[in-house]
């Protein structure tokens, strides 16, 4: 599955994922997350828009991807 986490391609397949029968399990937000943000990215805040929807946090694991979508990874600015 080809989707865009921030402008940029990302290539998943099917998250990684399989089941315990060996069926590919559907790829949720969640997995993409894991894949395309470092650790250290994953335990800060940010937003997400799934083709410019937002994404509620409690969510992220129930929401599945479809190839072509775009996430947007938006991460909050400090300074003034």
């Amino acid at each position: 599955m080809k989707i865009h986490i921030n402008g940029e391609p990302l290539n998943l397949e099917n998250g990684g994922n399989i089941e315990e029968n060996g069926k590919a399990k559907d790829t949720s937000v969640a997995d993409a997350l894991q894949q395309y943000l470092s650790q250290k990215q994953q335990e800060m805040s940010f937003a997400v828009a799934l083709n410019s929807d937002f994404v509620n946090k409690s969510q992220y694991a129930s929401t599945l991807l479809k190839d072509g979508d775009s996430i947007d990874v938006l991460f909050p600015i400090h300074g003034g």
